[in-house]
């Protein structure tokens, strides 16, 4: 019996090359986030009376006395983001509420609705890329926040609803 599992030539190389391919992917996403446009409120516009049927379909953002209150209960002021993800996606709105006391370090909480209305993806954030690289045709995404790591989110038209592919250190 041998103390320790012996790998033979053929798999210590296959080791060996997947570990390079995937330092050579991971310095292909890095250099992608890097280039890629960020998008934050500060592109967005405020929502209007037109947007009263889109910014029903984001359920935790309420309107009481002709006011929008986040989910904490905190005023807010939501704006509107258009986001041309492709294929057969097209185009999402996305529903920014910029409230740092409750989204903590990212600031605000964005919701990507399909033009169906249906919410494709909602989380906290900072701001978001569109990225080169797709999934199912649609263009993939990210979302930036403090910390040195990106999350990138792919296309899943079995699931209609973005999830997430990989984490990449940008560090």
């Amino acid at each position: 019996m041998k103390p320790f599992p012996s790998l033979s030539l053929f798999s210590a190389l296959s080791l060996l090359t997947v570990s390079a391919h995937a330092q050579a992917a991971s310095q292909s996403d890095r250099q992608m986030i890097a280039h890629a446009p960020w998008l934050s409120a500060e592109q967005a516009r405020p929502a209007t009376a037109s947007d009263t049927a889109t910014l029903k379909a984001v359920l935790d953002l309420t309107k009481t006395a002709g006011q929008y209150h986040d989910l904490c209960g905190t005023r807010v002021t939501p704006k509107i983001l258009s986001l041309d993800v492709g294929g057969d996606l097209g185009t999402l709105t996305a529903v920014i509420e910029e409230d740092p006391a409750c989204f903590g370090g990212d600031g605000a909480r964005y919701t990507l609705l399909d033009r169906t209305r249906h919410v494709v993806w909602q989380n906290s954030a900072a701001a978001i890329a569109i990225l080169e690289s797709r999934h199912d045709g649609v263009h993939d995404l990210s979302f930036g926040g403090p910390g040195p790591k990106t999350p990138v989110w792919s296309w899943s038209t079995a699931r209609h609803a973005y999830q997430l592919h990989v984490v990449i250190d940008t560090e």
